[in-house]
C-alpha cells in the first residue's frame, strides 16, 4: 500500500487519522469513541482529497468496524480492493469483508422471521413449526398476538398453545400468552370469526384508509375487546385521536405488553402537544415494566421515544445513552429497529453538531434502509442539515434532491433544511415544495404554527420580501405569545430574528439590524459600546456602536468557513475595535451559537455577554456564600480534588459543601438561596453532546453529574454572582435557538452574574485570580472591569495568558 508522493499531504492526514486510531485501543467506551471520531473525520478528509486514496480506504474501514457500523466497513473494503494492486492486501481486503458478512446473516434471518410473523398471520398453525424456530427474534411476539386475533375458530386457536407456552419460557414471564389462548379459545366464534376475518384483512393491509374508522367503531362497539386492541394499535399512528382510547383500555391489562403499549400512547399525546417533561414520566414507567418484563421489542420502541423526547429537551447526552441501549437490544435479532436506532443516534450526534459520527451513523442505517423509501428520504434530509453544518451546501443540496427524489413529501425537518439551502441553490421546484409540505404539517400546538409560519417567511423573503417580513413577524408575535419552555415557540422566534436581521444585513439598513440585537433580548440596544454578532449558515454579520455612537458594520454574505469554535480572536474588525476602545465597557450581544465564546475583544478592554435588560437585586443583606470545593470524586473518575480559598464579604455567611457532601442534590439544593456561589471542581465536555458539566461527588442515586438542564430547572432567589471555577465551565454548545452552555443555565435561573473560563484553568492560579476579582467587585469596580483589570495585572506580571484570556463575563 505505498503511497505516490503527489499524495504527501494526504499520507501525512492519515497517518494522523492512525495515530488517533491506535490511541482508541486501551480506552474505555465514551474516550475511545473521542479517538475513532478523530481518526475518522482525518480519513473522511482525505478521501474528499484523494478519493482513492487505498491507505485511508483500509484504514477507515477499521474505525468503522470499531463503532460497530460493519456496512459501512464493508463497502469501503469493496473500494479498497477494487484499487489496490497487491493481491496480498486484496486477499486480506475479502477474508475481512467476509468476517463482518455475519451482519448479512442477522439480515436474512430477519426477513426470514418476518415473513413467517406474516405467514402465521395468514396461515395459523401451519406455520407454527417454522415460528417456533424463531422465537428469540422479538418482532414474533407481536405477530403471535395478530395471529391468535385473526383464527375464525377455537380449534386454530389452541393451535397456537406451544408458540405462547415458548414464547412465556423465552421472558420468564408465568402463562400470560398461554393463559391468553385459553381465554380466546373460549369464546363464541359465531359472533367472533367474522370480526376476526376483518382482522386479518386489517393487519395485512387490505382494508383501505377510507374504511378503517368505520371497522375500527364496530371493533370498539364488539364484546372482542382483544381485536378492539389490536386494532387501536395498529392505526394508532394514523389516526392519533384513538390513542386516549388504548391508554383508557391498557391501564390495568394483566399483560405487560399492553400495559407498555398504553404508556407509550400516553407519551405520544403528550408529545403531540409538545408536553415533552410530562412524556417522561410513562416512558419511564414503561421502560422499567420492559426491561423488568424482558419485552425486548417494546424496549426498542421506548429507547428510542425516550431518545427523541430527551433530544428535545436537550438533555442530548441522556439521548445518546438511550438510542445506544436501543441499538444494543435490536443488534441480535431485529434487522429493521437496528436501524432505526442508528438513525436515533445520528440524530443526537446532529444536535450536537457532530458531522462526523452524524454522517457515519446515518450512512449506515442508509445502507440497512435499502428500498424504504421512507427511511431514505428521513436520512438524506439529516444529512442535509449536517452538509449545511459542514458548510458544505453543494451537498446539502444533493442530499435534500435525493429525499426528494424518493416521491415522498419533504417533512418540516426537511423543509427547515430546504429554505436554508435555498438561498443560494435555489431549485425551481422548491417553493411549491416548501407549500406543499407545510399545508401537509401545519403544526398540532400554537408553537408549531408559528415554526411553520417561520418556515414560510424564511424562504419567502428572499423573494418577495414584504411578504417574507410579515409572515416572520407574525411568527415571533405568536410564538412570544406562548409559554417560555414551547420548544416550537422557541426555535420559531430565534430564527425568526435571524432571517430579519439579515434580510436588514441585505438591505444595508444595519441600523434596523443592530436594533434587533436588543429587541430579541427584551431591551433597546445601547447607543454606544455595543457590538451585536450572529451568523446563519453561510453568512455573517459583526455591527457595533462606538464609544461616540458610530456605527460600525462587517457583513459577510457568503463564507466559506464558519467562526473557529475555540476562539473568536480576530473576527472583530480593526476599525471596529478602535471604535470600541474607548468605551469603559462593551456589552456583547452575540446571538446563540457564538455566544460564550473567547477572545472576541482583546485584554485591554472591559465586555461582557449581555443577556437581559438587568440583572436580578439580590435580598437586602449580608447574604450567603455557598463554596463548592475539595470534592471527593467516585474512584473511578480517577480525579483528584481541587483546592480553593474563597474570598467572602465582610459578614456575609460562609457555607461549604465539601468531600461526599457535594453531590449534585445538595448542590442543587444549596444554590437555591445563595447570594454568591464558587464552584470549585472539574468541568467536563460530555462526549455525545458536547455540552459542559460539573463533576461532583456521587449521590445515593449513583449520579455524579450536573448539567444544564439540572440547573436551568432551578431557581436561584439569592440571584448569585456565580464563579465556575472549572475547566470549560464556560464552553457554550451547539444549540441555535437560545444560549446553550452553563452560565446562561446559571442566568435562566435567575443568577445576576457569572463568571467562567471557556478553557482548562489551573487549580490555585484560579483561586488567585478569581478571589482577586470578587475583591475589586467589592470594593466597587463593575464586574467586567473588575475582570479587565485583573487580567491586566495578572499579564503584566507574566501569568499565564491563555486561560486568563478566556475568562468571560456573563451578565
Amino acid at each position: 500500500m505505498r503511497s505516490d508522493l503527489r499524495w504527501q499531504s494526504a499520507d501525512v492526514l492519515c497517518d494522523l487519522g492512525v495515530a488517533h486510531y491506535v490511541a482508541s485501543k486501551p480506552l474505555d467506551a465514551a474516550r475511545a469513541t473521542e479517538e475513532l471520531r478523530e481518526a475518522l473525520r482525518l480519513f473522511d478528509t482525505v478521501l474528499a482529497m484523494q478519493p482513492g486514496h487505498v491507505q485511508a480506504l483500509w484504514n477507515r474501514s477499521l474505525v468503522y468496524r470499531d463503532l460497530g457500523l460493519p456496512l459501512s466497513a464493508m463497502k469501503d473494503l469493496t473500494e479498497f480492493e477494487h484499487r489496490e494492486t497487491d493481491e496480498g492486501w486484496r486477499s486480506e481486503a475479502r477474508d475481512r469483508r467476509a468476517r463482518l458478512s455475519s451482519t448479512l446473516r442477522r439480515k436474512e434471518r430477519w426477513l426470514a422471521a418476518d415473513q413467517t410473523g406474516a405467514d402465521l398471520i395468514n396461515r395459523g398453525a401451519q406455520e407454527l413449526a417454522r415460528a417456533l424456530t424463531f422465537v428469540d427474534v422479538p418482532l414474533l411476539r407481536r405477530d403471535f398476538y395478530h395471529a391468535v386475533r385473526a383464527r375464525t375458530s377455537s380449534t386454530d386457536v389452541l393451535a397456537l398453545l406451544p408458540l405462547a407456552e415458548r414464547l412465556d419460557a423465552s421472558v420468564g414471564s408465568g402463562t400470560v400468552l398461554a393463559d391468553y389462548v385459553h381465554q380466546v379459545a373460549a369464546r363464541d366464534f359465531s359472533r367472533r370469526a367474522p370480526l376476526a376475518e376483518q382482522y386479518a384483512r386489517l393487519i395485512s393491509g387490505r382494508i383501505p384508509e377510507s374504511e378503517q374508522d368505520a371497522l375500527l367503531q364496530r371493533f370498539l362497539t364488539s364484546d372482542e375487546t382483544d381485536l378492539a386492541l389490536g386494532a387501536l394499535a395498529h392505526v394508532m399512528q394514523r389516526l392519533p385521536a384513538y390513542a386516549s382510547e388504548l391508554v383508557r383500555r391498557t391501564q390495568h391489562d394483566e399483560d405487560p405488553w399492553f400495559r407498555v403499549l398504553g404508556l407509550q400512547a400516553q407519551a405520544m399525546l403528550e408529545r403531540q402537544q409538545e408536553h415533552y417533561k410530562e412524556a417522561l414520566a410513562p416512558l419511564e414507567q414503561a421502560l422499567d415494566i420492559c426491561r423488568r418484563e424482558r419485552l425486548v421489542y417494546r424496549c426498542i420502541f421506548i429507547e428510542n421515544d425516550l431518545s427523541h423526547v430527551k433530544s428535545w429537551l436537550f438533555r442530548v447526552n441522556a439521548a445518546a445513552q438511550h438510542a445506544r441501549d436501543g441499538l444494543a437490544l435490536a443488534r441480535p435479532n431485529q434487522w429493521d429497529l437496528e436501524g432505526v436506532m442508528l438513525q436515533a443516534l445520528g440524530n443526537v450526534a446532529r444536535q450536537a453538531a457532530d458531522v462526523t459520527l452524524g454522517r457515519a451513523y446515518y450512512g449506515e442505517a442508509l445502507l440497512m434502509a435499502e428500498g424504504d423509501k421512507w427511511s431514505t428520504r428521513n436520512i438524506h434530509q439529516n444529512l442535509a442539515h449536517l452538509a449545511i453544518w459542514a458548510l458544505e451546501l453543494d451537498e446539502a443540496r444533493a442530499s435534500l434532491d435525493r429525499a426528494m427524489d424518493t416521491g415522498l413529501p419533504l417533512t418540516q425537518h426537511g423543509v427547515a433544511a430546504l429554505v436554508d439551502v435555498a438561498r443560494t441553490r435555489r431549485s425551481p421546484r422548491d417553493a411549491l415544495m416548501v407549500e406543499q409540505a407545510l399545508a401537509r404539517e401545519p403544526g398540532n400546538t400554537p408553537g408549531q404554527r408559528a415554526y411553520a409560519k417561520f418556515l414560510h417567511g424564511r424562504i419567502l423573503v428572499e423573494v418577495d420580501p414584504a411578504r417574507g417580513r410579515m409572515l416572520l413577524d407574525e411568527a415571533i408575535r405568536q410564538a412570544e405569545a406562548l409559554p417560555l419552555d414551547d420548544v416550537s415557540a422557541a426555535h420559531a422566534r430565534a430564527y425568526s430574528y435571524t432571517s430579519l436581521i439579515f434580510a436588514d444585513a441585505d438591505t444595508g439598513d444595519f441600523i434596523a439590524a443592530l436594533a434587533r440585537f436588543g429587541a430579541e433580548l427584551g431591551f433597546e440596544t445601547p447607543a454606544r459600546c455595543v457590538l451585536g454578532l450572529t451568523a446563519d449558515t453561510e453568512r455573517s454579520l459583526l455591527v457595533a456602536r462606538g464609544a461616540q455612537g458610530q456605527l460600525l458594520s462587517a457583513y459577510v454574505p457568503l463564507r466559506s468557513s464558519r467562526f473557529e469554535a475555540a476562539s473568536m480572536e480576530g473576527a472583530v474588525p480593526p476599525e471596529m475595535l478602535a471604535a470600541l476602545q474607548a468605551c469603559t465597557l462593551v456589552d456583547v450581544l452575540a446571538r446563540p451559537p457564538l455566544q460564550g465564546r473567547s477572545g472576541l475583544l482583546p485584554p485591554g478592554i472591559a465586555w461582557r455577554y449581555r443577556t437581559r435588560a438587568a440583572a436580578p437585586p439580590p435580598p437586602a443583606g449580608p447574604g450567603t456564600h455557598l463554596v463548592v470545593n475539595e470534592v471527593r470524586y467516585s474512584e473511578e473518575r480517577n480525579e483528584v480534588p481541587l483546592q480553593w480559598l474563597p474570598r467572602t464579604a465582610p459578614g456575609a455567611e460562609a457555607r461549604f459543601l465539601r468531600d461526599l457532601a457535594a453531590t449534585p442534590t445538595q448542590v442543587l439544593e444549596a444554590i437555591s438561596t445563595a447570594t454568591e456561589i464558587d464552584l470549585a471542581t472539574h468541568g467536563k465536555v460530555d462526549p455525545d453532546s458536547n455540552f459542559a458539566y460539573l463533576l461532583l461527588a456521587p449521590g445515593a442515586d449513583g449520579r455524579d453529574t450536573l448539567f444544564e438542564d439540572s440547573i436551568r430547572a432551578s431557581q436561584l432567589t439569592g440571584a448569585p454572582l456565580v464563579v465556575l471555577a472549572a475547566c470549560e465551565g464556560g464552553r457554550p454548545n451547539a444549540a441555535l435557538h437560545r444560549a446553550g452552555s452553563l452560565p446562561s443555565a446559571f442566568l435562566a435561573a435567575g443568577a445576576r452574574a457569572v463568571l467562567a473560563a471557556t478553557h482548562p484553568i489551573p487549580d490555585l492560579d484560579s483561586s488567585a485570580f478569581f478571589g482577586a476579582v470578587r475583591d475589586r467587585v467589592l470594593a466597587g469596580a463593575s464586574l467586567a472591569v473588575a475582570v479587565r483589570d485583573e487580567r491586566l495585572q495578572w499579564l503584566s506580571a507574566g501569568g499565564d495568558s491563555e486561560w486568563v484570556n478566556a475568562v468571560l463575563v456573563f451578565e
